[in-house]
């Protein structure tokens, strides 16, 4: 893994192996914070040309759900006009986080055709899904 960003609210990183982008929240943030932050992931994802990504929210319990639909309803579909098609997600051990990323694994995936975004229990899983793809 090479580091993009080590900011206080998150990690970037690139996994050289799999050629994708990997963006840990380390801290809880919402509204604008978190909506800044995707940005900073999107444009990775841009410069690196990047079709797949993981997020990982071992450390976040849940999300509001603003920025939950501000996801679904912006950017994700930048993310498909950028060509990203598959996005991987990575959730604490908790029944709260699991039943809230399946959730958000609905709402992100039902957006376009042309994009999928799956949720898993830990970034092995999210790796192996993703380098089927």
């Amino acid at each position: 893994m090479t580091l993009i960003e080590d900011a206080d609210a998150y990690t970037a990183e690139w996994d050289d192996e799999l050629d994708i982008p990997v963006f840990t929240w380390d801290e809880y943030t919402a509204g604008e914070t978190f909506r800044e932050t995707a940005r900073k992931w999107e444009a990775v994802m841009e410069e690196r040309d990047a079709e797949k990504y993981i997020v990982n929210t071992e450390s976040v319990t849940a999300h509001e759900d603003a920025d939950k639909r501000w996801l679904a309803e912006t950017w994700v579909p930048d993310l498909v006009d950028l060509g990203v098609r598959y996005g991987a997600g990575v959730y604490a051990d908790s029944a709260i986080a699991s039943m809230e990323m399946e959730e958000v694994e609905e709402s992100m995936s039902a957006v376009h055709p042309d994009y999928e975004f799956r949720v898993f229990a830990s970034d092995e899983e999210a790796k192996s899904w993703l380098d089927d793809q």
